[in-house]
């Protein structure tokens, strides 16, 4: 299935969040477990008509949070009506920035241990 085959790459500008409660697990209609905290944000982009527009945006469960004043990476529907986050984007991918975190650290301390050996 092509899901936003028509939608256009862009980015936009985070202007304010909200916390929402979202619940991983359902079962015949009733909550089961715990909920994970999730945002809501406010993003401003340019719409593909040109004009600026502004529209909610829900954070998905495959992203990071993003913090206000932040560029973040979407699809815009080409009507300009709806807008979702490029969850496969590394920027805000849960996966990728774990791994460059991760990545990030390794160096840091084997920098460090270099450090040591020869000082």
């Amino acid at each position: 299935m092509f899901f936003r085959r028509n939608w256009i790459k862009t980015t936009g500008r985070v202007l304010d969040s909200r916390v929402r409660e979202w619940y991983h697990n359902r079962m015949r209609g009733h909550v089961v477990g715990m909920p994970i905290a999730m945002h809501n944000y406010i993003v401003e982009f340019t719409a593909p008509n040109g004009e600026p527009a502004k529209l909610e945006v829900e954070q998905h469960i495959e992203t990071v949070d993003v913090a206000i004043g932040d560029e973040v990476p979407l699809f815009v529907s080409p009507d300009g009506k709806k807008a979702v986050f490029d969850k496969k984007d590394p920027r805000i991918n849960l996966m990728a920035v774990h791994k460059a975190s991760k990545e990030a650290e390794k160096k840091a301390d084997e920098e460090r241990f270099r450090r040591q050996l020869e000082g």
